[in-house]
């Protein structure tokens, strides 16, 4: 039989690396309905800046925006409409 010629044998460098902390957040959960998916924020005060730019055609087309936040803002559970502004606070 004839021998074959294998390929040299590789080796690898293996660099080991500092462990990492991943950070965890617990989910948001309504108290009063339970609903754990459905959110939603209103902001007050609140002044929206666009800047556009005009197409040939006439239409105008947004290439930048900009939200300066002034008053307080509030987190609403989804389904029940509660205020949950202070659990959103934690988080």
């Amino acid at each position: 039989m004839a021998e074959k010629n294998l390929p040299s044998i590789r080796t690898h460098k293996i660099k080991i690396r500092k462990p990492f902390s991943i950070e965890y957040k617990e989910k948001i959960v309504c108290p009063y309905c339970n609903n754990s998916e459905e959110f939603y924020e209103i902001i007050e005060n609140a002044t929206l800046f666009i800047s556009y730019i005009q197409n040939p055609d006439g239409t105008l087309e947004p290439i930048e925006e900009e939200v300066e936040v002034l008053g307080p803002v509030k987190f609403f559970c989804g389904i029940c409409n509660a205020d949950l502004t202070k659990l959103r606070k934690k988080y």
